[in-house]
């Protein structure tokens, strides 16, 4: 029986990658994690306000208003939420750190205040980022984090 990590935090990208193609390993997470309503494993997944604003701002640039809401529908909805409340003196202290690049600072955080075992994204230079900065959870592409733990499902 394989064991998953939780509590997973998943990136921006995996969302919206997720969302628009169904065939994706991106999907294959996000439907693993509960998105189509039907959970595979008691798994939580870890969203802060800056998460849900930045999937509601790539979802209304690439579709629509409607696309964006349908997405944080099914995640609020289908999925176990794990809520991360940021301090923003953290997130400042953390800017000037220059530890991950600027635009990235927020999910960064995010992973870390909600206390993710697995940090999943297709942003190839932040998880180098991310697991150079920190022992504290494992950094996977969707692809990786599929072959790991959802191929043997």
């Amino acid at each position: 029986m394989t064991t998953y990590p939780t509590p997973i935090f998943l990136d921006t990208n995996v969302f919206i990658v997720g969302a628009a193609l169904e065939t994706s390993p991106e999907r294959l997470i996000l439907n693993w994690a509960g998105y189509e309503g039907k959970r595979a494993v008691d798994v939580e997944i870890i969203v802060s306000q800056i998460l849900t604003a930045e999937i509601r701002r790539v979802a209304r640039r690439l579709q629509h208003k409607d696309w964006a809401g349908e997405i944080l529908q099914r995640i609020w909805n289908g999925m176990n939420v794990r809520y991360v409340v940021l301090d923003e003196r953290k997130l400042d202290a953390l800017e000037e750190k220059n530890v991950v690049p600027r635009e990235d600072v927020g999910v960064y955080l995010t992973a870390l205040e909600g206390r993710a075992s697995c940090f999943v994204s297709a942003n190839h230079m932040l998880i180098r980022d991310v697991a150079v900065q920190t022992d504290s959870f494992a950094c996977l592409t969707p692809a990786e984090f599929v072959a790991i733990y959802l191929t043997a499902a």
